[in-house]
């Protein structure tokens, strides 16, 4: 995409408000460019390969007020020369055309005198839209309180244009061994954002959703790789895996993971039908049968080799099944229809055919080696 057809979105915060993490699910990838470079150390700015957006992030403001104003006085001298470089119609691609403002959930306080200062690194864009995020919203119950609380402090800077308030979790959160807060809100955050410049008119449709399907992928494979690697540890056990429930549970809250990161609504015989189905597991017995052969390493180590493997294969299948479902090419409410595409998926994926062709070919210098220190060189020799 065109970087001139891309929002600017200035990220602000306290120190430890989630920004980073928040500017990482967004982009995907942390790649600085050249919007900001030699201003200040204090100034990223970062490229999103899915959205039309550029978020240029800044030093948290930290608890002391000297800092603070340290960090408004980096973002008025950022702005004040993107308005002459606006004003002088050298670059189309600079300015702020909305405000991020993160505001940590966990927290439990909001920092009035702090959005007072954004108002002020902000007031040369009088105009611009601003939305509150609360950052590390994993807990229901406080959601309600936190945007009340949030909505106060703002109402106090009557100049800010608030447009929303949106509680966001940006990567998966692990509370205890049975529950995962999922990632959520990215997508309204986004496309709200999107909804507030006439840059938005500019995308067509077709576009807009591809964006959002690329955003929903990105989520579902963060969830993908948490349980490969959780595989890793679960299949590390003398008996099969292939032949065994020990996996059972991890693949249950992957499957229904993905599935809700694209907002699917599913029923428990769908995921029950997926993770107990005789076809997916035959896969898995397969490639631990064509790895019996391998001496001098440890069965328990195999088994957790592909283990993991075998949770990114059936990961990935069930992101294909899930972005069919969105489409409109499968229906969700047949179930024999789903399972068969997710082992049709599974039976293609060539993760675990290169997984047994590395270990037989490297069998030797894989000798003594751990399961996760096999993983990863699998891993990376499959990038």
């Amino acid at each position: 995409m065109d970087n001139n057809q891309k929002m600017n979105i200035l990220v602000l915060g306290n120190s430890g408000a989630g920004k980073s993490t928040l500017i990482k699910a967004i982009s995907g990838t942390e790649v600085q460019t050249g919007v900001g470079e030699g201003l200040t150390q204090k100034i990223s700015v970062y490229e999103s390969s899915n959205w039309p957006i550029r978020c240029i992030d800044t030093k948290g403001f930290e608890y002391s007020k000297i800092e603070q104003l340290k960090t408004i006085w980096q973002v008025i001298k950022f702005t004040k020369e993107q308005v002459a470089i606006s004003e002088s119609n050298q670059e189309k691609s600079v300015g702020i055309d909305a405000v991020w403002y993160c505001v940590e959930g966990t927290a439990k306080r909001t920092f009035t005198y702090n959005i007072e200062m954004m108002n002020k690194a902000i007031r040369k864009w009088k105009n611009v839209p601003v939305f509150a995020v609360i950052t590390k919203s994993y807990s229901e119950s406080d959601i309600t309180e936190n945007i009340d609380a949030v909505s106060k402090a703002f109402a106090m800077g009557k100049s800010v244009n608030l447009q929303k308030i949106i509680p966001v979790v940006a990567e998966a959160y692990k509370i205890n061994d049975k529950t995962i807060v999922e990632p959520r809100g990215i997508e309204d955050l986004c496309t709200l954002t999107l909804d507030c410049s006439d840059k938005a008119k500019e995308i067509s449709e077709e576009n807009r959703k591809r964006m959002i399907l690329e955003q929903k992928r990105f989520t579902a494979n963060t969830l993908v790789t948490g349980a490969t690697a959780a595989g890793v540890l679960v299949g590390a056990v003398p008996i099969s895996f292939a032949d065994s429930l020990i996996l059972v549970p991890l693949e249950t809250a992957l499957t229904k993971g993905i599935l809700n990161a694209y907002k699917i609504e599913f029923t428990g015989e769908l995921i029950t039908s997926i993770v107990s189905s005789a076809a997916i597991t035959n896969v898995a017995k397969a490639a631990l049968s064509s790895l019996k052969a391998i001496p001098n390493i440890a069965g328990s180590v195999l088994n957790a080799v592909v283990a993991g493997f075998f949770v990114a294969a059936l990961g990935e299948s069930v992101i294909a099944l899930s972005e069919a479902i969105y489409l409109g090419k499968v229906d969700v409410n047949k179930v024999d229809t789903a399972v068969k595409y997710v082992s049709d998926q599974l039976k293609n994926n060539a993760i675990l055919g290169s997984v047994v062709k590395y270990i037989e070919d490297n069998a030797e210098k894989l000798q003594g080696k751990s399961a996760k220190e096999i993983f990863n060189m699998v891993k990376e020799s499959n990038k």
